[in-house]
């Protein structure tokens, strides 16, 4: 539910994501990007890999020196980039990719309020200590 912070609702977000993956998914097949599975030669994976980190490391760089000169909507622009890549990638690590995804969703939907905590100083989630 919107609030006077956050004005964009779930299915905005979801939808915007989920167009986002879909556009991934078609690219791959337009132009041919074969995913790496079982039959991909061995000789062949790390490289293809190192190569998509390459990428994402090109598109984190852009929207680093967008955020770095204040430009917040080209920054969204190349945030949207990096998320395309990080798309793309798992899509090619085919069914290890999308058990990925759905692992990571998993996890992080068990996290609550009662379990992690922000941290005030870092901005990061943080598990909450364990008392006895």
């Amino acid at each position: 539910m919107p609030t006077a912070f956050n004005t964009l609702t779930r299915e905005e977000f979801v939808g915007a994501a989920a167009r986002l993956a879909g556009s991934v998914y078609d690219f791959h097949a337009r132009f041919d990007i074969p995913n790496i599975n079982d039959k991909t030669p061995a000789d062949d994976v790390f490289p293809r890999l190192c190569t998509r980190l390459a990428f994402l490391m090109e598109e984190t760089g852009e929207h680093a020196r967008e955020l770095n000169q204040g430009c917040l909507d080209r920054a969204a622009d190349e945030m949207a980039d990096v998320a395309f890549v990080a798309l793309g990638t798992l899509l090619e690590l085919d069914t290890s990719g999308a058990k990925a995804c759905l692992a990571i969703a998993n996890k992080n939907d068990k996290k609550t309020l009662q379990t992690h905590m922000v941290e005030p100083s870092s901005g990061k989630l943080v598990r909450r200590a364990q008392t006895q």
